[in-house]
């Protein structure tokens, strides 16, 4: 297995603040919420959007990327946060600049959790398994957008960690709005057992393949859903001329599982660091 090298991940965190960006200003048009924004910082992004949406629409990526950390930026992001009723949370590359944990300890942040970030390198010769019988993969636009939002919704509906009806129609009304974002979906017998999406993102590296919003209804679960919505991908991502292909889950869960068996590396393990509010 190939370590990842300061570049690489330079690269793939720049991707993700490309991906945090894109998802804020997707979900600007379509509230027409002004307010809401990504603010650069040290490198990184910063979500700002609706606190009803936590921390998945709210917190920091790619923070002390090829830049030092800056105490008085960092207060006053934490400062804006706090106006909202928020906790600031960042999630942290181990290549980030060393001034990067020095700073967060000084302003009491801790470790809270951690995330995965994969990586596959793509070639035009590779070559993906197909779905098991029965399985069917759809990717006509047309065809999967009509019920995109309701399937995603039901499908991210049962989770370890409960998310807010509001958020997954939201991330699944992201994915639609977005024109750089491939739909897909998986069908049993026509009838809808998973989605999931992918965007594409120009890097110095070439173009990046990021996946992600994957779910499957639970009526369907444990039938090899994910695994094929990731080799579509894979083979979409190889044939619109991707070279890596990305995708970030929690440690040892399922989609992680599932990940490493559609044969992504882990690239690195982030941790987020959070500071309550006093």
């Amino acid at each position: 297995m190939m370590l990842t090298g300061p570049e690489l991940a330079h690269t793939l965190e720049a991707a993700e603040a490309t991906h945090l960006s894109r998802q804020v200003a997707a979900y600007r048009q379509l509230s027409g919420r002004e307010e809401c924004r990504a603010i650069a910082i040290c490198g990184g992004v910063a979500a700002l959007t609706d606190p009803a949406f936590g921390r998945k629409l709210n917190h920091v990526t790619g923070l002390g990327m090829g830049a030092p950390v800056s105490r008085g930026q960092l207060a006053q992001l934490e400062t804006i946060y706090a106006a909202q009723g928020l906790e600031t949370q960042c999630d942290v590359c181990p290549h980030a600049d060393s001034s990067t944990l020095t700073v967060l300890a000084e302003r009491g942040y801790a470790v809270n959790a951690f995330s995965n970030t994969y990586v596959s390198h793509l070639t035009p010769a590779d070559s993906y398994a197909a779905a098991h019988s029965g399985i069917e993969i759809i990717t006509d636009r047309a065809l999967v957008t009509p019920t995109f939002v309701s399937n995603s919704i039901a499908g991210f509906s049962v989770q370890a960690v409960s998310r807010p009806p509001i958020l997954l129609e939201t991330l699944a009304q992201i994915a639609l709005q977005r024109s750089d974002t491939f739909l897909f979906a998986a069908t049993i017998d026509d009838k809808v057992a998973g989605t999931a999406g992918m965007s594409l993102i120009e890097t110095p590296l070439g173009r990046l393949a990021h996946l992600y919003i994957a779910s499957t209804l639970p009526l369907y679960r444990g039938r090899g859903i994910q695994l094929a919505l990731l080799h579509a991908r894979l083979a979409a991502a190889r044939d619109a001329g991707c070279t890596l292909a990305s995708v970030t889950a929690r440690p040892a869960n399922t989609s992680a599982r599932n990940t490493e068996r559609a044969g992504f590396s882990l690239a690195y393990t982030k941790s987020t660091f959070i500071k309550r509010q006093a």
